[in-house]
């Protein structure tokens, strides 16, 4: 027989965990509605009331195995109720279900264990209650606890308020008790009086290993948005709308215990979150203690802004807790985890950091990494940048501890790359770092213990997908040795495809091992470069290097034994599947008398011989008929092996009389020419480029007087295979100052610089240029003074180009490196001062230039020009230099007593005359300047505009193809 019992909830102080008791309320049903008896008197008999259900409690027996009760329900059709019985207070044996006026079934035990059931159907409805089956034992008690959730839920009636909580040990909470009969109970939201996004928390505070409970979460429409299923201490993210109420339903089994239900913000308004500012990649952690179980702490991490990326990770040492992210409106950012995860698109976020129910770790340290890894430019400014991924990345190492938390890599990956991550410590068994690659705020990377993989997705091909790589502290670790890398599993990775594009020499004396620089994207240790003879002999090469770039790689052939002629040159790719061979032209393997031809290594000019400081040489002025000889190699960067000849800027400084110095290799027989030519007191420089000795050395040999000297090295040459070959071009002028060319129409002031945009025009590519050879000529200086010139963006070096006094034109070569975007400056010392540059050539990495084949200095001219006239002189044949494939000739022309201030243009024979000149002269002084001029028809030709000037011209190497 039925007992109605009205609910009365049960009020204490106020503690935790509103989401435990949603979840321990779904449990309860599918526990306690076991599956339904169907019979006749059951199944369609119309019920007839046995007594009035209560809002709340109802308690009865069946006194025997085929009684039914019918309670007759107090709520409208259409109401949303629950139904939950207590089966540890005696309702095994019984089952409940929901029935209209005409005993049609609305809910079974299969409907009410999910918590609700919507009233269909006509009414009055009743909740029948019959046996599970014929042998249930009788009497037979039970308990129903029934709750309409579709109602507004204000608090005021027959449940209570539940108050808005904190993340304070103090927070405010609803206690409620299942004892002496009690199992269930009700606690409302109301409208006005929530966040968007709220945790509601169950959490047991007294009781046995019986005494559980579980919660759900009702809309007023009676639609259930959460629940907790965690019958210990379990909460619930519930996603909240404005203006609605929320209505609670929490049960247990009746076994004596106490819980608390707890809601607490966790958007941006959330209340008791430790403000966190984020820090810098490998900053030191936040830190603050373990929360007991069931009582969450929360964090709120801010950043500048929105379009931060922040790497997020709990460390405590156990494994033990749980960090969850939200975003300022409640949005979930990282889901639940004990691992590193990103979120962007915000300026603040709260981490809750949470134990399970079984942690014995309470108060003990955890640490909070919440790192800026991007931004809205990028990556992080302390992430390195590798320029090329297409094989991996890596191997870094290094120590990570709480001082050095992480490092991190902004790579320049492409969509389908695919890598294993392999991480060590170096130092014990274990990774030690975790390693996590982030696509913006997405962690690309799985862990399948032995190895990481990270995948970047194959929707599309070809499109960039530049990530982050972050390599931060594991877990239980505050100190690791690292050494981290990743391994494209695929056949390239990142934006280039293999290609092979050209070689930076094709011909080498038999017998030599020279080094080729292969030239293209994507190339790795295992290309090769292949010969072969038609005679059927096929040489392969083996690596030496690849730089970082991969664009370049040295190879050396061992071509001993080989026979002299052309032979087919190709590049082998056997990492591709089908052994892909890329023709590339012929390679001719000479004797071993026309091979030593070098390439170009561009350098800042560095100062390496200052007489008057004793830097390089004694501190004393050079006398007349004295030598001094100069260690080049293995110094201020020159390799020590392997130079064949070096390129510098030879200053007079001083001189006591007329005179001159020659410049030549150590230990062999000065020749009969001049380098630099000077008058008593004039300051006067001169670009040199002269061949090394075997053990690296120059000698400068001065003429008369005393003179003091300074050399400043701007490159030197290599027969390696590395470095960058020649192309000549015009020459043609690409600045003057004087007309607005390549720079304002003024004089450059004292201590004032200009840049000169020097690739990208005139002939110049824009890309894989050096250095450039430029005639540079100082016009009508205003006093004595100097000008360097130099790579744009980098630091002014304590070196001068070319020298003047006051009133004097004066021209000299220089050859100088160019800044990555292809600039060089120009510095005025002191006065004003116009300036022109005329380009003669540039040095390129592309494989398509020429290479320099250095000799002693040899005369080639020694003749007299009158004003207006032309002189040609055969360069190609003459003096052992080629009869073919020269493509350039260096020389020092010097102007001898010319009786006319002019100037002599040196071009190709056959060329139009340029509008550029070479050297600069005022009537009766002898001066030099190199030129490196284009060989056309095996000629060159100088022009002398104006008087009759003798000239010299004496080479110092030709470049050939």
């Amino acid at each position: 027989m039925p007992v109605r019992t009205r609910f009365r909830h049960r009020t204490g102080r106020p503690a935790a965990y509103l989401t435990t008791l949603l979840l321990a309320l779904s449990t309860l049903l599918s526990v306690v509605l076991p599956a339904q008896r169907a019979t006749a008197a059951d199944a369609t008999t119309p019920c007839t009331a046995t007594a009035d259900a209560a809002v709340g409690y109802n308690r009865g027996a069946l006194d025997s195995a085929d009684e039914v009760d019918c309670l007759k329900l107090p709520f409208p059709a259409g109401a949303v109720i629950v139904a939950v019985d207590d089966r540890l207070g005696g309702s095994w044996g019984v089952t409940p279900a929901i029935v209209d006026s005409t005993g049609a079934q609305i809910c079974g035990p299969s409907n009410t264990r999910t918590g609700t059931c919507r009233l269909g159907g006509t009414a009055p409805h009743y909740a029948k209650l019959y046996a599970v089956s014929e042998t249930t034992p009788t009497p037979t008690p039970y308990a129903l606890f029934l709750q309409r959730v579709s109602e507004p839920a204000d608090g005021e009636g027959i449940c209570p308020a539940l108050p808005a909580g904190d993340f304070t040990p103090a927070t405010p909470a609803s206690r409620f008790s299942t004892a002496d009969g009690a199992f269930a109970y009700c606690a409302d939201i109301p409208a006005g009086d929530h966040s968007l996004k709220e945790l509601v928390q169950i959490r047991k505070v007294s009781g046995g290993t019986d005494a559980v409970a579980r919660f759900w979460v009702f809309e007023d429409t009676g639609r259930q948005i959460c629940d907790q299923p965690d019958q210990r201490n379990g909460w619930a993210a519930c996603d909240l709308v404005a203006g609605r109420s929320y209505r609670v339903v929490a049960a247990g089994h009746g076994a004596a215990g106490a819980f608390d239900l707890v809601r607490r913000d966790v958007t941006a308004t959330a209340k008791g979150c430790e403000t966190t500012p984020s820090t810098a990649v490998g900053a030191p952690a936040a830190t603050g203690t373990l929360p007991a179980p069931g009582t969450p702490v929360c964090r709120q991490v801010t950043t500048a802004d929105a379009r931060d990326v922040l790497y997020v990770n709990e460390r405590d040492g156990f494994n033990d807790a749980r960090h969850t992210v939200y975003g300022p409106a409640g949005q979930l950012s990282c889901t639940t985890t004990y691992e590193d995860c990103g979120v962007t698109g915000a300026t603040r976020y709260q981490v809750v950091v949470t134990t399970p129910w079984n942690s014995i770790h309470a108060g003990q340290p955890y640490r909070l990494d919440a790192m800026r890894i991007a931004g809205a430019a990028g990556a992080a400014p302390e992430c390195a940048t590798p320029v090329n991924i297409s094989y991996g990345y890596g191997p870094i190492t290094g120590v990570l501890d709480e001082q050095h938390t992480a490092v991190c890599a902004a790579l320049p990956t492409y969509q389908n790359d695919r890598y294993d991550a392999l991480v060590k410590d170096t130092e014990r068994d274990g990774r030690g770092a975790v390693l996590s690659l982030y696509d913006r705020s997405i962690d690309r990377c799985t862990d399948r213990d032995i190895e990481i993989d990270c995948y970047l997705g194959d929707p599309a091909d070809g499109v960039a997908k530049p990530t982050v790589m972050v390599l931060g502290l594991r877990e239980w670790n505050s100190r690791t040795a690292y050494s981290a890398e990743l391994v494209c599993t695929v056949q390239v990775c990142g934006a280039d495809p293999v290609s092979f594009r050209d070689v930076s020499r094709r011909a080498a004396a038999s017998g030599t091992t020279p080094r080729v620089v292969l030239s293209g994207t994507a190339l790795r240790a295992e290309h090769r470069l292949r010969i072969e003879h038609p005679s059927g002999a096929r040489i392969e090469s083996t690596t030496v290097s690849v730089d970082t770039t991969r664009e370049n790689l040295v190879a050396e052939l061992d071509l001993t034994g080989a026979p002299v002629g052309v032979w087919t040159l190709s590049a082998v790719n056997d990492a591709a599947f089908d052994d892909k061979v890329t023709p590339l032209g012929t390679f001719t393997v000479t004797s071993a008398a026309t091979d030593g031809r070098g390439m170009f290594h561009a350098m800042p000019p560095t100062r390496l011989m200052n007489t008057m400081a004793g830097v390089g040489a004694p501190r004393a002025k050079l006398g007349p008929g004295k030598s001094v000889t100069l260690q080049i190699t293995g110094r201020s960067g020159i390799p020590a092996r392997g130079v064949t000849a070096v390129v510098m800027n030879v200053t007079a400084v001083a001189p006591t009389a007329t005179g001159y110095v020659s410049v030549f290799p150590a230990g062999t027989v000065r020749p009969a020419t001049s380098n630099l030519n000077f008058t008593a007191g004039r300051t006067i420089p001169n670009l040199v480029m002269v061949p090394v000795s075997a053990d690296g050395k120059v000698t400068f040999y001065n003429h008369s007087g005393s003179v003091d000297l300074l050399a400043d090295v701007s490159g030197y040459y290599l027969t390696d295979g590395t470095g960058a070959t020649y192309k000549p071009v015009g020459p043609v002028r690409v600045m003057n100052t004087m007309a607005g060319l390549g720079a304002p129409k003024a004089k450059l002031g004292a201590g004032k610089t200009v840049t000169l945009q020097v690739t990208g025009r005139s002939g110049i590519p824009a890309t894989r240029v050096t250095a450039v050879v430029m005639n540079v000529t100082a016009v009508a200086p205003t006093a004595a003074g100097y000008v360097s010139v130099f790579p744009a963006g980098t630091t002014r070096p304590a070196t001068s180009n070319l020298n003047f006094t006051a009133g004097r034109t004066i021209p000299n070569l220089v050859v100088v490196p160019v800044s990555a975007d292809g600039k060089v400056t120009f510095y005025n010392h002191s006065g004003s001062v116009d300036l022109l540059a005329d380009v003669a050539g540039y040095y390129t990495t592309d494989g398509t230039g020429s290479a320099l084949q250095p000799m002693n200095p040899t005369r080639l001219m020694n003749t007299s020009v009158g004003p207006g006239r032309t002189v040609t002189l055969p360069i190609a044949g003459s003096s052992g230099i080629p009869a073919t494939g020269v493509t350039a000739v260096v020389m020092n022309v010097t102007a001898v007593a010319p009786t006319a201030a002019g100037y002599v243009s040196v071009f190709p024979d056959g060329a139009p005359r340029p509008a550029t000149s070479n050297l600069n002269f005022t009537a009766g002084t002898t001066i030099p300047n190199l030129v490196v001029v284009p060989v056309v028809n095996g000629k060159v030709s100088f022009y002398n505009h104006a008087g009759t000037v003798g000239l010299l011209a004496d080479v110092a190497g030709y470049y050939v193809s």
